[in-house]
């Protein structure tokens, strides 16, 4: 039995498409016992709560709770049984023309994984939060999410990795840096450079020690690190300038970031900017790669 995209055989709940991929939420009932059956996507299984045994065509078993993430690939045979707690689950079922632009990048989408990262918990938080969000903003997200759990996927490395920075990643940095105040977003990067999302993310990553994300974070901490020092505008106007989208976030992530929060790095006064540019950077090194 082969389902169709959005098709889950649980009780569905609520269903999304955004960009080619099928975001679905779903419940099973306690001790529900489900056929040998295929998807026609590849997709990402999370399970929100209860627990669930998966077999294999090979005989194999996974037993599967809220602490890992699974990928199946399209076509794979496989068959649950759920727990007495039933299961309530959330999936993100992939295009096929996305998995093939993936598999040009050398990722590996035909071979089922198991993740018991802290990245697979963060990103199923997120994409399950932007999921229930009705604003049309959480497109967005969503749209991020898909390209971060691709990035999960393991590489093949059928060619060597550049042993220096590509022409397309120093060009991806300048971006970065001329506009890191403005909302960026890892897709329309990755086309401005002409390559892949996944890739960008993973040779950014290999070559610089930290994500595109944490990176921008940095450049933003940074320049409101210098208007600080300087005693340049309000608390408010140094957040809108750093691109930080208003003051308490700016001020939670400064704090997070440099140990301290806006007002007090601000007493350090002018004469302190280099030691503020240190502290800065000691932080930072620990708390964001």
């Amino acid at each position: 039995m082969k389902l169709a995209p959005g098709v889950f055989l649980g009780l569905p709940m609520r269903k999304r498409s955004v960009a080619g991929a099928v975001f679905a939420e779903y419940r099973y009932r306690p001790a529900t016992n489900l056929v040998q059956h295929s998807h026609e996507l590849g997709y990402f299984s999370f399970v929100l709560s209860g627990s669930y045994d998966e077999r294999f065509s090979t005989a194999r078993e996974n037993h599967c709770t809220s602490e890992v993430a699974l990928y199946h690939p399209a076509g794979e045979q496989h068959s649950d049984r759920f727990g007495v707690r039933g299961g309530h689950l959330f999936s993100i079922e992939i295009s096929a023309e996305c998995l093939r632009r993936a598999e040009e990048y050398e990722l590996i989408v035909d071979k089922r994984i198991v993740f018991r990262r802290p990245e697979a918990e963060i990103l199923k938080r997120r994409a399950f939060t932007a999921f229930s969000d009705p604003r049309p903003v959480s497109a967005l997200i969503l749209q991020s999410v898909v390209s971060e759990l691709l990035y999960q996927l393991p590489w093949k490395y059928s060619v060597a990795p550049e042993s220096s920075s590509p022409q397309w990643l120093m060009r991806a940095i300048e971006i970065l840096h001329a506009e890191f105040r403005e909302p960026l977003r890892l897709t329309s990067i990755a086309e401005r450079v002409g390559t892949h999302p996944v890739h960008l993310a993973r040779t950014f990553r290999r070559h610089r020690g930290v994500t595109i994300g944490n990176y921008i974070r940095r450049l933003r901490i940074e320049h409101a690190v210098e208007a600080l020092s300087r005693n340049k505008g309000s608390l408010a106007e140094i957040a809108c300038e750093a691109g930080f989208c208003d003051q308490s976030h700016f001020g939670r992530t400064f704090k997070a970031a440099v140990g301290m929060t806006p007002q007090q790095f601000r007493s350090l006064g002018a004469n302190h900017i280099l030691s503020g540019r240190k502290l800065l950077y000691e932080h930072l090194s620990t708390s964001h790669t």
